[in-house]
């Protein structure tokens, strides 16, 4: 490689010298250079040793499990983009149906739900905190009882819900943490969508 500059401040060839970048009659003028210089020999001594701590750096495998991790953080974000896309097209379905209510524990809820779809987006704002041995859950109640339907969490991320079907209504009971098959309690909340019923 020819690099324009040699004749004029060889000084600057010090870096293609370390790398080992110079053609044979460049290589052989900067040598001559670097016999005669009290600069250069110091700092192509400190690239020599960059160029091989960065080639060692390169050459370290990744610690284990990393290519898992990545590919999970990938997927977890394709999941997400995923369920937002499904949440939009839920929002805005032509049957959407709206309740909203609070809850006797304090904070409101609010129910978009879509038959056609058989499913419904949840969200809640101000729900008390429980403790760690506890958790809100929802259910879709319908004629043939209680249905879990997904934990709900305290920040305000919406409940992607699946498994709605008409005449059911949506409610909200505190369980043990993990969450329950069916009730153990009255729920706090029972959110109706009329034209569902029947």
């Amino acid at each position: 490689m020819r690099i324009p500059g040699l004749r004029r401040n060889p000084h600057a060839l010090a870096g293609a010298y370390a790398l080992d970048a110079l053609t044979g009659s460049e290589r052989a003028r900067f040598a001559r250079h670097l016999a005669g210089c009290a600069t250069c020999p110091d700092e192509v001594r400190g690239l020599f040793a960059t160029a091989a701590e960065l080639g060692l750096a390169a050459a370290t495998p990744p610690p284990p499990g990393l290519k898992g991790r990545v590919l999970a953080d990938v997927a977890a974000l394709s999941g997400a983009r995923a369920v937002d896309a499904e949440i939009a097209a839920l929002l805005s379905a032509p049957d959407a149906l709206v309740a909203s209510g609070a809850t006797s524990a304090g904070g409101t809820t609010t129910v978009v739900a879509s038959l056609r779809a058989a499913a419904m987006v949840f969200t809640s704002t101000g729900l008390p905190a429980l403790p760690p041995s506890s958790v809100y859950e929802l259910w879709f109640i319908g004629g043939g009882g209680a249905r879990p339907a997904g934990l709900v969490p305290l920040t305000p991320a919406p409940v992607l819900a699946p498994g709605l079907a008409a005449g059911d209504a949506i409610g909200v009971t505190v369980e043990p943490a993990g969450g329950s098959p069916a009730p153990t309690t009255t729920p706090i909340v029972v959110l109706t969508l009329p034209s569902l019923q029947g």
